[in-house]
């Protein structure tokens, strides 16, 4: 018991002497963190607008560096997290469709299977751990592709190609190899569904006229638009959709009605931009007729 004692007050009145120091110490600055070096194989981020919809990617860039790659520092076979150090990640703002197939919006690590005659590309949910880690379980899209030969590329390196208003190509391109897919965006259920004012869909079939996509929902915009807000912009615009049509008759008509109205809410309407724009429309349309 005596013993016990001994030992209790001993531990006491370390404690207590602990806390006398502690309080007598000067306060010290934080440690400054380490020296942050340049890794080798450096990181990068991507992003690309694809019609109303953006893609991210975030990787790291290994280097060839003399190295046989494919079979050799990558077996054929094994997964591969197309890239360096952390995880590959791909993020979506919208639901995509790759190679066919539907992925829901969000962020994905991006893996490989890389084969002498076809890769097997990966989106899994998993985006935590480290880079080589890889759990098949939280696969989510899965798909094979052809590799292609290519320029050699010595860093490692993601890139978008074929774009359109809806879709467009990510290649990888690392040594000799390019690995391409398909990824496509709803572009037009995304325009929509926008209930908007008129002006984003007189933009909308503006868009439509200038880029020549979506024509057959283009006259629905406007009539919207029109519908929301009647004036010489949107008329304007349906004339010129009508125009495109072969519809010339009702493109003047149109036209004509859109003058009227800019010259019933500004005078000086015939001398600007847009009343120019019109006069010269109309002019071209009936020299057409």
């Amino acid at each position: 018991m005596k013993r016990i004692l001994t030992v209790l007050f001993i531990a006491t009145l370390a404690v207590l002497i602990a806390g006398q120091e502690a309080i007598a110490q000067t306060p010290q600055s934080p440690p400054l963190p380490l020296l942050r070096l340049p890794r080798v194989s450096q990181g990068a981020k991507i992003t690309q607008v694809v019609g109303l919809s953006e893609v991210t990617i975030y990787y790291h860039r290994p280097g060839v560096k003399g190295r046989e790659i494919w079979g050799k520092l990558l077996p054929y076979g094994e997964v591969w997290r197309a890239g360096a150090n952390e995880p590959t990640l791909f993020t979506f703002s919208d639901e995509v469709t790759i190679q066919g197939k539907k992925l829901p919006a969000g962020t994905y690590r991006f893996v490989t299977f890389p084969g002498q005659k076809e890769w097997t590309v990966i989106f899994n949910s998993e985006v935590k751990n480290w880079g080589t880690m890889y759990e098949a379980k939280y696969d989510t899209l899965k798909f094979t592709v052809m590799p292609e030969a290519g320029p050699n590329e010595e860093w490692l390196s993601f890139s978008f190609t074929d774009l359109t208003p809806s879709s467009a190509q990510v290649v990888l391109a690392w040594e000799k190899v390019r690995l391409g897919f398909k990824i496509e965006f709803n572009t037009l259920g995304k325009i929509q569904a926008s209930v908007g004012n008129w002006q984003i869909l007189n933009a909308a079939a503006r868009y439509s006229l200038t880029d020549k996509v979506y024509t057959s929902e283009a006259m629905s915009w406007v009539d919207r638009s029109i519908a929301a807000e009647k004036n010489a912009t949107n008329l304007g615009t349906k004339a010129e959709l009508l125009a495109a049509a072969g519809k010339t008759k009702e493109a003047i008509a149109m036209a004509e009605e859109a003058m009227a109205l800019g010259k019933a809410k500004d005078p000086k309407f015939d001398g600007s931009r847009q009343g120019q724009n019109l006069t010269r429309l109309i002019a071209d349309w009936k020299a057409k007729k």
